[in-house]
């Protein structure tokens, strides 16, 4: 394999180098392996450029590598060429073509990564685990390696950062995502909720509780249980209980009860006056919009084996943590949710910009970083 690698290094080497040698345009260029189509955050970055810096053009690349994916060395080589073409490259995920490209890229390289908030081990913690990489092939593929600038929610978890990736405190700096944005801006929400209930009218009449589980590479023994358990807690006539899946996720609920089935592109988030969550940073995104929180842990025991964790969600987490769901619908029953707690905790991990949005400080750093790597005579 290492052969191989050295080969393809060798091709992706030469597409950069002809995107490098062509005129250029100002060009920032997005690559995501997170879905093949363009992420919020990239979306985001993409407007506000085009309203408030139109002369730099936005590219963004998202393509997810499945396994045995004929095609996906082509998609590498078109990144490799518009990296040389581009003054900025900004990921937000592991992009194999930026480590293997390494010191080579001349622009400055900035890791936005997806994750909102600090949950679970990633890159060189979550090597060797059951969910992580092998030791072997973050060696051979050169692991996070190439960045020059990586943004994180909160200074509050930088050490976590810092161990993930294997870099310095240095190149971390403070933004939240951009869509931070659009969790606490009152106008979106306003609009993203009438947008849900002309849709999905009858989320209107009742309290709504949206239950969003994380992704599981394979289903807990106890999923189905679990599942039909959530149901006998619910009491239908006072809630609507909407399913809203890991976008990977197979999960179905076997009730016609459940809203599951509505138009794509629903933040059903928007509409939720309680969320139940698990393991996910959906709780985040929850915290944002001041929804109580609740963790049903029906599979800590075996999931926690799998997976590591920078925090210790059964105790940093100031919400009911529990297997019963008969103790969560009690507690929203009676309103069991300390708010204030939760807004510090949110606080922790969720550094919000004094002034301006959260894509804008975004953008202002991609801008500053593309000033100080550009030659003296050209500024």
């Amino acid at each position: 394999m290492q052969v191989l690698i050295y080969i393809a290094t060798g091709i992706l080497i030469c597409c950069y180098r002809l995107g490098a040698l062509l005129p250029h345009r100002r060009r920032w260029v997005c690559l995501s392996r997170q879905s093949d189509t363009v992420p919020v955050d990239f979306a985001l970055l993409r407007d506000y450029m085009a309203e408030h810096h139109p002369e730099i053009e936005v590219v963004i690349l998202p393509r997810r590598l499945e396994t045995r994916e004929i095609l996906y060395p082509f998609h590498m080589l078109r990144q490799a060429y518009q990296i040389g073409c581009s003054e900025a490259v900004i990921l937000d995920s592991f992009c194999i073509v930026v480590s293997l490209l390494g010191e080579r890229i001349t622009a400055p390289v900035i890791q936005m990564w997806h994750a909102m908030g600090n949950m679970k081990k990633f890159g060189f913690t979550a090597i060797g685990t059951e969910e992580g990489s092998s030791e072997r092939l973050a060696r051979l593929f050169h692991m996070h390696e190439g960045y020059d600038s990586v943004l994180i929610s909160s200074l509050f978890f930088i050490d976590d950062y810092v161990a993930g990736f294997h870099i310095s405190k240095d190149i971390v700096y403070e933004a939240p995502l951009p869509r931070t944005d659009l969790f606490i801006e009152e106008d979106h929400i306003a609009a993203e909720r009438e947008r849900i209930l002309t849709a999905c009218p009858q989320l209107g009449q009742k309290k709504n509780i949206v239950y969003a589980p994380t992704f599981r590479k394979e289903a807990s023994a106890n999923e189905a249980d679990a599942m039909e358990a959530l149901l006998a807690a619910v009491d239908f006539e006072r809630y609507n209980l909407i399913f809203k899946p890991h976008p990977n996720s197979t999960q179905r609920f076997a009730d016609d009860r459940v809203l599951q089935d509505y138009p794509d592109g629903l933040e059903m988030l928007y509409i939720a006056d309680y969320v139940i969550s698990d393991y996910s940073t959906v709780i985040y995104e929850a915290g944002l919009l001041r929804a109580p929180v609740y963790l049903y842990a029906y599979d800590w025991d075996t999931y926690s084996s799998k997976r590591s964790f920078n925090i210790d969600i059964e105790h940093d987490v100031p919400v009911l943590f529990t297997a019963d769901p008969t103790e969560i619908f009690s507690a929203i029953e009676h309103d069991d949710f300390d708010a204030a707690a939760y807004e510090d905790f949110m606080r922790r991990n969720i550094a919000l910009p004094q002034s301006g949005t959260c894509t804008q400080r975004v953008v202002d750093h991609v801008l500053n970083m593309v000033d100080a790597a550009r030659p003296q005579e050209t500024r």
